[in-house]
């Protein structure tokens, strides 16, 4: 892994997400959906890591924790903004409903 710290922006951010939509129209209503296929490429690529296999599941949980990290500091961010300032691109709202797959889940809007 680099040392160096990567980029992200409102722009890659969105053009990832229309990329998405423009392969599944139903990621544009369904977050999950969305979480899903990022997800699933990632897990994908990571199937080409030219490690060991001990070592692989070691960088999926390495990028699993780094996930929740910066989940948790979006969320942290977005609580901060003011209530007269709506994030500009505001989340479907919902929740998942467990499965007894843990890769699947279903979105259930509000």
């Amino acid at each position: 892994m680099s040392d160096e710290s990567i980029q992200i922006s409102d722009a890659l951010i969105g053009n990832m997400v229309n990329l998405i939509v423009q392969h599944d129209k139903r990621a544009d209503e369904d977050m999950m959906l969305g979480l899903q296929y990022l997800a699933a490429v990632s897990g994908y690529i990571a199937a080409s890591f030219p490690g060991s296999e001990n070592e692989r599941d070691e960088l999926l949980q390495h990028l699993a924790a780094f996930s929740r990290h910066v989940a948790n500091d979006r969320a942290q961010q977005l609580s901060q903004q003011s209530a007269s300032q709506p994030a500009a691109n505001d989340a479907p709202k919902g929740h998942s409903v467990t499965t007894e797959d843990p890769a699947i889940g279903i979105w259930t809007p509000e």
